[in-house]
């Protein structure tokens, strides 16, 4: 698989995830894909189990309405734009081991950053692990050595 597929292949993966298109993203995850979230200690083993977890999020997923005016690419192909609710910053890899940084954004309006490590096989989404941090301004002692970035 290409870089460019590779890169690909995420962006309509989390396109789909921002469209909450559950058959879309089941698609592209191989039939024996497994995501981490190490910071809840938690594997989740199967497509079907993936989507189990996203029909059943507190509140439903947000981001199917958004304006998806805003999907453009920014920059070299290793910039992208997907989504406001799921926005991707940039990706970047080579072969099929890809890295994904992204903004998200939650019902109550808080802004996470996630970063996503992806294996793919036969095309397909095979590993990911996912890292989940909040947003949080930085403190007033260091702002003279630091420069700010949005």
């Amino acid at each position: 698989m290409t870089e460019a597929a590779g890169r690909e292949t995420i962006a309509r993966y989390l396109r789909a995830t921002h469209d909450q298109d559950l058959d879309t993203m089941s698609a592209l995850q191989h039939p024996d894909f497994v995501e981490d979230w190490p910071q809840s200690n938690e594997r989740i083993r199967g497509r079907e189990n993936f989507r189990a977890i996203l029909e059943h999020y507190p509140g439903g997923l947000e981001g199917a309405d958004a304006d998806a005016s805003m999907d453009k690419v920014l920059g070299g192909e290793d910039h992208w734009i997907v989504a406001p609710t799921f926005t991707m910053v940039r990706v970047s890899g080579a072969e099929d081991i890809h890295t994904a940084i992204l903004k998200l954004r939650y019902g109550g309006g808080e802004e996470w950053i996630m970063i996503g490590l992806f294996e793919l096989k036969d095309g397909l989404i095979y590993r990911a692990t996912s890292f989940f941090a909040p947003k949080f301004e930085g403190p007033e002692w260091r702002r003279q050595w630091v420069e700010r970035i949005e």
